[in-house]
This record gives structure tokens, sequence and C-alpha cells, in this order.
């Protein structure tokens, strides 16, 4: 029931791995807790052809047409603006913009499809939670479940090889473990491609890497809470490094990358500050963020946090 996938031209080491879970597994079996927990911590991704989140029609059929859920569709799309979903206040983020190609946007949803597209993105929380609370048994009680995001427009351009780091969310030395689907209508395949492992892109950038110190603008936004915390040092060394490494343009040439090709009814797990990543098409997604601290994990020098602690020689948060 378990297998890694490995494509041509993989080379053990040097390209993120992968670990496949077979539809009809008991995510409870303790052989598959194993593998699933080395694989995510290795900084590796879980595959779920057939993960067993599903539309309903009535789903299927609102989404089909950004027309039905949308007030207007945004003058420049790809991928984002993107629909934010808070699991605890049970509500969509009314004013959330995204910079798309140098202009700031929002996915204005409709008030008439405000509660099935809230109702379907709560549904798709409790799913990825019951995923991840029968899969990691002994992450319970320490991970933080955060925002949904549902990705509603086509992505038409490549996106650069990048470790994920968010202005408004800072993680705090927080793992982002994050639970992806391919909810598309109309069977459309999600396309990502995957890179080397964390700690040689590390290796790369990080004696480029000067972050500066947070500014009095960024500290005012985290103090009104419209900054979700203020952000650390370790906050500042992730967003430098994912910058420097999407800027490089030779690097994103030449980097090592496995394509991988996510069907509609797929689901994938990774700690997306701890993998290479980067979408190359799709169009429709869910996914479901939390936060895991390096204290819960099995190896915790194997985080983000302690490699890049390791590596920077101090302290980061």
């Amino acid at each position: 029931m378990i297998n890694k996938e490995l494509d041509a031209g993989y080379q053990e080491g040097n390209i993120v791995q992968m670990l496949t879970i077979e539809p009809g597994a008991d995510l409870r079996a303790p052989e598959l807790q194993r593998a699933a927990i080395d694989m995510l911590e290795g900084g590796g991704v879980i595959y779920l052809p057939k993960s067993g989140f599903e539309l309903s029609c009535h789903e299927r059929e609102l989404i089909s047409d950004t027309a039905n859920i949308l007030s207007r569709t945004p003058d420049v799309e790809d991928g984002r603006p993107t629909i934010i979903f808070d699991p605890e206040r049970g509500r969509i983020k009314k004013y959330h913009y995204a910079q798309v190609r140098g202009k700031m946007m929002r996915a204005q949803v409709k008030n008439t499809a405000r509660p099935q597209i809230e109702a379907m993105m709560s549904r798709y929380s409790k799913w990825t939670e019951s995923v991840i609370t029968q899969l990691f048994p002994s992450y319970q009680g320490a991970l933080e479940r955060k925002r949904v995001t549902y990705r509603p427009f086509p992505r038409n351009n490549i996106q650069s090889l990048h470790i994920d780091s968010s202005y408004g969310y800072p993680t705090q030395g927080r793992g982002m473990l994050r639970v992806f689907s391919n909810i598309n209508p109309t069977d459309r395949l999600r396309i990502w491609q995957l890179g080397e492992p964390f700690e040689p892109f590390v290796r790369r950038f990080l004696p480029a890497a000067h972050p500066s110190e947070p500014s009095w603008i960024t500290s005012i936004l985290g103090r009104l809470g419209i900054i979700d915390g203020p952000k650390t040092r370790y906050d500042r060394y992730i967003a430098t490094l994912r910058s420097l490494g999407m800027r490089d343009k030779e690097y994103q040439r030449t980097a090592p990358r496995k394509i991988m090709e996510f069907p509609a009814g797929a689901s994938w797990i990774a700690i997306t500050d701890l993998v290479l990543h980067g979408a190359i098409s799709g169009q429709h997604s869910l996914d479901q963020t939390f936060y895991l601290p390096v204290e819960a994990m099995k190896d915790s020098s194997r985080s983000s946090l302690r490699i890049l602690e390791r590596l920077a020689g101090k302290a980061l948060v």
C-alpha cells in the first residue's frame, strides 16, 4: 500500500522525495504512520491519489463558473487572488488582498454564494484535520489550525521554485504544514514542480542573505492584528532566502526538479517552508495550513528552523 515514486532522471538525495499512499490504505496503520512522519519531517511530500475529499454535485456546479461565486472578475489573475477562510470564526476573510503582477487584487465573493463557499471550506478544514490526526497522532494537541485557502483562478505562469513565507502570517519558527487538494470540477490537472532538499538550497543562498530589521510599519500592523503576530529573525531569514531564490534566474533555469501532476480528487501534504516547490498550472484547489511547533516533531533537527540555525550559527527565535 506504500511506495516511493521516482521519476525517470530522479537521483536519490537531490530532489524532494514523495510517499504515495494508495486508496484504501489504513491511515492508522503504525507502519504507514512511521513512513509518513519520516517523509514529512525529512522534507518530502505525501501524495494521496484519491484522498477521499469530494465535492457535492451542487458544489461542482457552483464553482464551475467563477461568475457564480464572485462579484467581478479581477483585472489580473494568475492563480491569485485567493479566498481565505478562517476555520475558527467560520467565515471568509472579507478584505484579503494579493499582489498579482504589481496590482493589489481581491476575490470578492457574492453574498448569495458566500454561505455555500464557507460551508465547503469549513467541511474541507474538518476533513484535513481528520486526515492529519489519523496519520500523525503524535502531533495531536500541538498543531495549530490556521487558514484555508481556495484558489478559484487558473495559474497562467510558472511559479518559481520557492519555500513558503507569508508576509501577513509569520510562523515564528513553526513548520507550515499544509494539506492541498485539487478540486477542479472539470478534472483538470494541477501541476507542480518540486525542487532540491532544503539544506543545499539554504547553503547556496545563505551567504547573500542579510535580513533587515522589521520596519515600524510592520510592528504597527502586528500590534493592530493586521499581521498575524511579530516577525522573528527566522521569518525574516526565510523571507530573504525565498526572495533570493526566486530572483536568481540561473538557479531557476538549472536547479534540479521533478514535475508532478495531481489529478482532480488528489491531495498532497508537505511542510512548505521546508520543501522547494512551485505551481505550474491548474485551477480550483483548496489547502489547509497548520503550524507545527518544532518541539512536536519526532526529530526537530530536521526542521527548517533548526537547519537554518545550525547553518547560520545562531538562534533565530
